[in-house]
């Protein structure tokens, strides 16, 4: 059941999402014990068009810069800003949706293996 959730709540979602997009290992049991007793609809969804959106250039360059973590305050300043950002003009959000659509595709099968991992408390 999807319910408002808290800057805290977005802050360590967030953090614990980005680990997918870090040139190491992904281990999605922790990221599973990190988002669980979230609703696994609004993980996708912060997943796709928050994190994946700020995150997912670290794994497209052949020497990913990024492999010990992002910095979780950095990373969710840079997630607000870019949502402020979509809705600045009506081309943004255009691109923005396309993008999204685009890493939903892309990463599927990290959500296909992290879900696999989440506990369906919905």
């Amino acid at each position: 059941m999807e319910r408002e959730l808290s800057p805290a709540d977005l802050y360590k979602i967030r953090d614990a999402l980005s680990w997918i997009f870090v040139d190491i290992a992904v281990d999605f049991p922790y990221i599973a014990r990190q988002v669980e007793g979230y609703d696994s609809e609004q993980v996708k969804e912060i997943l796709y068009s928050e994190v994946a959106v700020v995150c997912a250039w670290n794994l497209a360059g052949p020497l990913p810069p990024i492999w010990t973590g992002f910095q979780s305050d950095e990373l969710n300043r840079d997630i607000e800003e870019m949502l402020r950002e979509k809705n600045r003009s009506w081309i943004r959000q255009k691109l923005y949706r396309l993008h999204v659509a685009w890493l939903r595709f892309n990463y599927k099968e990290a959500w296909k293996e992290l879900s696999a991992h989440l506990k369906q408390s919905d």
